[in-house]
């Protein structure tokens, strides 16, 4: 593994382990602001993924090898990670060798409802040209929906960013990742 790789896999296993400890101490009103957000995000994601395989999107992603899904490296957010956590399950282990950690064999190892932001909200025109009107137009109110949610773990914690959590937990350092974002009234 060479030198970016293993420290990926480690900052990678210490947000993990950090914001397990996080999660165990949150008090039940935050526990519940983050669970109420994070059913209406699955719920959002799942209609996303729903409208991906109306347009064909498996076919389309066979027929040009998937090559969109060799970039998420970065794209895991806190977001995602909660929603693991909260549900008592461990992400997937990251494959930091591949271009993207969580592309298996055969496919993201993320379930839809799970799965990053970038990912899940990422049409090419082939996909897009295969939807309707009213499937386009659903796309992007749910991606617009989905964006405001995410937004919202924005503004509330230090370590939420679409940019994703390798990025911004190298960032805080050693910071709470659940700690108040900068300005944010809680």
């Amino acid at each position: 593994m060479n030198d970016r790789n293993q420290k990926d896999a480690l900052l990678w296993q210490r947000i993990v382990d950090g914001l397990e400890e996080e999660v165990l101490h949150l008090p039940p009103s935050e526990r519940a602001w983050i669970a109420s957000r994070l059913e209406r995000i699955g719920e959002l994601q799942d209609e996303l993924h729903a409208l991906f395989l109306k347009g064909e999107g498996l076919e389309a992603c066979r027929e040009c090898g998937g090559s969109c899904c060799d970039r998420g490296r970065h794209h895991a957010t806190l977001v995602n990670l909660l929603g693991f956590l909260l549900a008592g399950k461990q992400p997937p282990l990251p494959d930091f060798k591949r271009p993207c950690p969580f592309l298996g064999e055969t496919g993201c190892l993320m379930e839809p409802a799970g799965r990053p932001f970038n990912c899940i909200t990422f049409i090419c025109g082939e996909i897009e040209d295969r939807l309707d009107t009213a499937g386009r137009e659903a796309f992007y109110v749910f991606e617009r929906e989905l964006r405001r949610l995410y937004g919202e773990f924005d503004a509330r914690y230090a370590g939420s960013s679409l940019r994703g959590i390798l990025i911004r937990a190298s960032r805080l350092e050693d910071g709470d990742l659940l700690a108040p974002a900068a300005g944010a009234v809680v």
